[in-house]
């Protein structure tokens, strides 16, 4: 029998009649119909965080799994009848459309088991549905089969059909019956009930049930195991860079948790879409534009190349007619144009103001925004921590590079692959490509989640070993004179030992994780190259068309590794992204109301109206503090530490606002003008100044930028450091460190103080402005003070009574309250808590002779160690008298 067109496509059983034609198309449209469900659900469920759960598997479960892969049997046994008949019958050919059903039915149930089984199911509608999906297709199929099978079939083959069918769809109904539930196989399963819980609600509770326990362990991925593993380092604290990224974690998933489902998840980074994007900017919208062109350009050039390529191959051949030399032309321009020198040179130079755009813009705003934040933000978060989640903001544009520019392109790529190597070489082809594909992205997911656990321990191990190192280097005096360098030596060596056995075996599971991979596309290539062989054996195809194969399968491989780790890039930057996102979504506590009108200076006097405050909302700092201070006077704030003295100060420059009452100047509050207007009056020298890594002429010009030097040099003649400065060796252009750390103390409160001289405030604030330093320096630093207060409204901290007897009053704060006020003379008259504080501070307790009980104690102690000494080194009254 001679073989047709149609007999190529559909084999020795090819009919024209309509039964045939359903049948064909059902072959080939049952088992994508199939896949297609079973990626839309499982995306679903994902997305809405149903994907998993961490209950321990039921019998019940265990036993839909094994029945999964009873199905995949039956196709693979009924695969063999074909393939026996075939071998027996001695037919022309097998019937295409029937084996490449079968083979993809057992890859698409494959991967429905394999889905089933790497994770513990919460719902089920993923796996459920392909059952249904065979049990209405299979009886229409095997009845098309009857109708249009040939005669002359043997009857032991026919058996063989009708049993591997009758067995799958046994199976099949048993699944269903089991999952719904009949009265002699009990109660139904419940998945409805399953559903209705979150993946991460269930982590998150398995995490606080591990801490309350105070340890424990977690289903894979749960929060509390990422938080045991990252929480301890063997013997060392957790270091800040793995806090960080813990911390990011669980607010991804707590986020997660909150918006039920990664889209709506998703919408939350919508905030960054005008950094990202150009919204204003329409020279590089069109250079966003043209990239696309260029990305689609690039995919077309990849099916040319191989394409070209084999007409190359053909123009060589003696067989063929055409102009080896015009096509060798084609596909050099064609290479040229995808070389790195064509549109990829094109799409970059593009793309470069628009990716520097986003980092910038990202990065300016979220700088602003930090900025912009009032002190309750900044006093709870590590400057280490917010330039962190600054730089994060890179993440952004790298989820959308990965996306639009990477993973779309390349997924066009493979998709343009398979249909054209089907249409090529036919559906094998085709069947091996998308086989190979779903192999090596199980494989590779495998081998990735393999990896988890010993790079983390990797990782750990890498901080100890840091830790050890860093310690005995910065402690060498302490290991020093306490002879234990020895010690440090073989803990170090004993760290550096199992850092090196931790890295051995995590390249050794990434040496076999690649090494899988490869095997996996080997195998894929071997069989596309032998059946490719054949079609050219037979005539079907080319020899230009075997080497078009071979270049195709060397683009295949690097889209498919990074689909494979696609996930796992995205989640990372997902997780660094969190950082920048939370400070992004932090509101500030105190800003200006809308419309606020700009303070008005008109003297400088200052009440505070039952003012109350807490930090918390749940301790109070201040209560009901009632005070008014005239234009120009000095109030002196004394009291114990803690007792809310720097608070009233934070409060009056609104670096944090009254939770009750309220606070004016000359009749305004200070809530319902504006800020800026408000600070601009107010001149702050604080307890520790902080100055910038900069010279003392720029540090000191920051309290008036427009001020010119002869101002600075005045300012700084006023606060007693003008000679000083001059004696530097470079004068004002003397750069002072970070934070001011070359400076000693009382040079530092003095440029402080200069500067504050040259804003000229309205009103001053001191907050222990002479703590810290010797008898001369305070004298010195009393007369710049004395200097930047004349005729101001002045707030003084102090804890040195002796520097503020001179106030016009002082404030004694006890407990958050006023306890008494007056001047110096009037409160020691009153022998109240001031008199109290006067005296501890004049005079001096005599030293006591007698041992306090804990003294006692360490003395007992310290005999308890030298009873191996000789008992006249034991009882030397000078030896005890010093030691005591």
């Amino acid at each position: 029998m001679m073989a047709t067109p149609r007999t190529h496509l559909l084999g020795p059983w090819s009919a024209s009649s309509q039964e045939h034609l359903a049948l064909v198309i059902l072959h080939y449209a049952f088992p994508v119909v199939v896949f297609t469900y079973y990626m839309i659900s499982s995306a679903v469920a994902f997305c809405t965080l149903q994907a998993a759960s961490t209950e321990t598997r039921s019998a019940r479960t265990r036993l839909l799994q094994w029945l999964l892969f009873s199905v995949v049997i039956t196709y693979l046994a009924h695969l063999l009848v074909f393939v026996s008949e075939f071998l027996v019958t001695r037919a022309i050919e097998l019937p295409q459309d029937t084996i490449i059903g079968l083979l993809s039915c057992i890859l698409v149930y494959g991967v429905v088991y394999i889905g089933s089984v790497r994770a513990n199911i919460s719902t089920w509608y993923p796996y459920i549905g392909p059952i249904w999906l065979a049990l209405l297709a299979e009886p229409v199929i095997a009845g098309l089969t009857i109708l249009t099978r040939p005669t002359g079939t043997p009857v032991s083959f026919q058996l063989g059909h009708v049993f591997t069918v009758a067995a799958r769809y046994a199976i099949l109904v048993v699944i269903v019956s089991i999952y719904h539930g009949i009265p002699c196989l009990g109660r139904p399963m419940r998945a409805s009930e399953a559903e209705r819980q979150p993946l991460l609600q269930k982590e998150a509770g398995v995490q606080r049930e591990g801490n309350s326990a105070g340890g424990g362990t977690s289903g894979h991925g749960s929060v509390s195991e990422d938080s045991s593993d990252h929480s301890q380092i063997g013997d060392t604290a957790e270091s800040s860079h793995e806090r960080r990224d813990r911390e990011a974690e669980e607010r991804m998933k707590q986020r997660l948790k909150e918006h039920g489902n990664w889209l709506a998840y998703a919408k939350s980074f919508m905030i960054f879409f005008p950094y990202v994007w150009p919204v204003n900017n329409k020279s590089l919208q069109l250079r966003a534009a043209v990239v696309v062109v260029c990305l689609l350009a690039s995919n077309v050039l990849n099916l040319l190349i191989p394409r070209q390529l084999g007409i190359v191959t053909d123009c060589l051949d003696d067989a063929s007619h055409c102009n080896p030399w015009t096509q060798v032309s084609i596909l050099t321009v064609l290479k040229l144009l995808a070389s790195p020198a064509g549109i990829t040179l094109l799409r970059q130079w593009l793309w470069l103001p628009i990716e520097y755009y986003s980092e910038q813009a990202m990065a300016v705003a979220a700088y602003s925004h930090v900025l912009n934040l009032s002190s309750d933000f900044h006093d709870s978060k590590s400057s280490s921590d917010i330039m962190t989640a600054i730089s994060a903001g890179s993440s952004i544009s790298d989820v959308l590079e990965s996306l639009c520019f990477r993973a779309l392109p390349m997924f066009i790529d493979f998709a343009v692959a398979l249909i054209y190597l089907s249409v090529t070489f036919g559906p094998y082809e085709g069947f091996i490509t998308i086989a190979t594909a779903t192999m090596f992205i199980h494989v590779a997911s495998y081998t990735i989640a393999a990896l988890k656990g010993p790079r983390r321990t990797y990782v750990n191990t890498w901080y100890k070993e840091h830790y050890v190192q860093q310690a005995g280097i910065q402690g060498w005096s302490t290991v020093a004179c306490f002879n234990q360098i020895g010690y440090e030596e073989s803990r170090y060596k004993e760290v550096a030992q199992d850092k090196v056995d931790k890295t051995v075996a995590v390249n050794m599971i990434y040496y076999l994780a690649h090494a899988s991979q490869y095997l996996t596309t080997l195998c894929g290539l071997l069989a596309g190259l032998l059946l490719a062989v054949h079609q050219v054996t037979t005539g079907r195809a080319s020899s230009g068309q075997f080497i078009m194969l071979l270049t195709y399968w060397s683009q295949l491989v690097s889209p498919l590794s990074y689909f494979a780790t696609l996930g796992k890039t995205i989640s990372k930057n997902l997780i660094q992204a969190e950082q920048l996102l939370e400070i992004m979504q932090t509101k500030t506590s105190v800003v200006s109301r809308e419309g606020a009108p700009q303070f008005e200076f008109k003297g400088g006097r200052v009440q505070f109206k039952a003012v109350g405050f807490s930090y918390d909302r749940k301790k109070d700092i201040l209560k009901d503090i009632t005070l008014d201070v005239s234009p120009g006077t000095t109030v002196a704030l004394v009291g114990q530490t803690g007792a809310g003295k720097s608070t009233v100060l934070k409060l009056l420059d609104r670096f944090y606002d009254a939770t009750e009452g309220s606070i004016e100047i000359d009749g305004q509050d200070i809530r319902d003008v504006d800020l800026s207007s408000l600070r601009a009056q107010i001149g702050v020298v604080q307890q520790s100044p902080i100055l910038f890594d900069d010279t003392i002429m720029n540090n000191v010009r920051y309290g008036n930028m427009a001020a010119a030097d002869e101002e600075v040099f005045a300012a700084c003649k006023a606060a007693c450091i003008h000679e000083q400065i001059l004696g530097f060796t470079d004068g004002y252009n003397t750069q002072v460190g970070e934070r001011g750390v070359k400076l000693s103390g009382g040079e530092l409160q003095r440029v402080a103080i200069a500067r504050a001289i040259l804003k000229r405030p309205a009103i001053v604030l001191l907050d222990e402005a002479t703590s810290a330093v010797d008898t001369d320096t305070e004298q010195k630093i009393q007369e710049a003070l004395r200097f930047l207060c004349r005729g101001r409204t002045t707030l003084i901290v102090a804890h040195r009574l002796s520097t503020i007897i001179n106030a016009d009053r002082i404030v004694v704060i006890d407990k958050g309250q006023v306890a008494e006020h007056g001047s110096h003379d009037e409160l020691i008259r009153a022998k109240g808590k001031y008199a109290e504080l006067w005296a501890k501070q004049i005079f001096t307790k005599p030293r006591d002779t007698e041992l306090t009980p804990i003294g006692q104690e360490l003395e007992t102690g310290q005999h308890t160690q030298t009873d191996g000494q000789s008992d006249s080194q034991t009882n030397n009254p000078t030896a005890t008298s010093t030691s005591g």
